[in-house]
């Protein structure tokens, strides 16, 4: 199996590829190279329960009704 690796400058120019690819019968993949060599996944950190909020020990505020 052959691999043509191309690089369009811009859209006009991918989907012109295609279309002549799809009228020749030629079967084409989107591959990613940015992404292709990934780093393993970090650890997931363990989360820490956290402690309920403290309850309110201020007053709101008095309303000035003018």
């Amino acid at each position: 199996m052959e691999s043509l690796i191309v690089h369009p400058k811009n859209q006009m120019e991918l989907n012109a590829l295609k279309s002549v690819m799809k009228d020749m019968g030629i079967r084409y993949e989107k591959f990613h190279t940015r992404n292709h060599n990934t780093a393993p996944k970090p650890e997931p950190k363990s989360t820490t329960k956290r402690a309920d909020k403290p309850a309110r020990t201020y007053k709101d505020k008095p309303k000035n009704d003018l």
